[in-house]
């Protein structure tokens, strides 16, 4: 384990770091709850049917706040992730099977065509269920130029058999004009899933805040006369690329500035993920998180080897190439 010498240096050298971001501290986002997050109707049934058609707004809104809720380290349960049926009581024991700290609902509504507005259900007398409801109300409310329609409290079956605080959010009227064009408008989903990140945080106490961008795969290739490094990201951040060199080794290193990484599946060390590439180029990557930053850090044969550096979007990734 010789090279693994090498992971020892680079922790001596983040000690020269600066203090633990107060950003990232423990609390700080959303890891270690488990959210069900349900979209209503689906397949055969298309719930209600206007200017839009319910089960399609549901899902696409539900797969934003799925995404914005996994950015920010919560574990997601899905009850659909398509255009299929699943009974009240199969999205029931899905929540429940996985023990989820949450449940959340997404529906649109339908009525006479002067209906219009968004509101939050949670179950009769649930203490937890309204303050889960009225912080994603609240926040909805900041963001969705629709009327609020307020809090309320219903005994919709995935309410009342959930085994956790539950809230069903009724995201507008599909037999409304103006309703349908913003349920059905994706930047607007994309602040429907915002609104109730939000509000999701401020029930578990965690600062309000957009997720910071996620180190989500660390990919490499040999190509002869370079080795490529590919970190896929959750979304763009900003990164510094820079030499460290020791008498026993040289190491590229991709700093990439507020951000967090995810379960990369390699040997952990010390804190440190590790994984040897085969290359002669550069034999070991090693991965951390520290300071509220990522560090990957590249074991490189050559001192200084030339390098070059550029960012692909769609979906956001940081390139490194590190020539012979």
């Amino acid at each position: 384990m010789r090279r693994i010498s090498a992971l020892i240096i680079a922790l001596m050298l983040l000690a020269l770091l600066p203090a633990l971001n107060p950003a990232m501290a423990a609390g700080s986002n959303l890891s270690g709850y488990t959210i069900c997050v349900d979209a209503g109707h689906g397949g055969k049934d298309p719930g209600a049917v206007g200017y839009v058609v319910e089960k399609d707004v549901n899902l696409a809104i539900a797969l934003k706040v799925a995404h914005v809720l996994e950015m920010d380290g919560a574990n997601v349960v899905l009850t659909r992730d398509g255009d299929y049926f699943v009974t009240l009581s199969g999205r029931v024991q899905i929540a429940n099977s996985a023990d989820c700290d949450i449940f959340i609902s997404i529906h649109a509504n339908s009525g006479p065509n002067s209906a219009s507005g968004f509101e939050v259900y949670h179950y009769y007398g649930s203490y937890k269920g309204n303050i889960l409801a009225t912080y994603v109300d609240q926040e909805i409310d900041k963001l969705i130029p629709l009327r609020n329609r307020g809090v309320k409290e219903a005994g919709y079956y995935v309410l009342k058999y959930t085994h956790m605080p539950a809230i069903l959010i009724e995201t507008g009227f599909v037999t409304n004009s103006y309703d349908a064009g913003i349920i059905s408008d994706e930047s607007y989903q994309w602040k429907y899933a915002y609104a109730i990140l939000h509000g999701v945080q401020r029930y578990f106490g965690v600062p309000v805040h957009d997720p910071v961008p996620t180190v989500e795969k660390v990919r490499f290739a040999d190509h002869g006369n370079y080795f490529r490094v590919v970190l896929d990201m959750s979304k763009s951040a900003n990164y510094h690329v820079y030499y460290t060199s020791y008498s026993n080794g040289h190491h590229l290193v991709i700093q990439i500035d507020n951000a967090q990484l995810t379960d990369l599946g390699w040997p952990v060390y010390n804190g440190w993920y590790y994984t040897y590439t085969g290359s002669s180029i550069a034999p070991i990557i090693y991965a951390t998180e520290y300071g509220g930053n990522v560090f990957i850090v590249i074991e490189v044969n050559t001192a200084y080897a030339p390098y070059s550096d550029f960012t692909l979007s769609n979906p956001d990734r940081i390139v490194v190439d590190i020539y012979s």
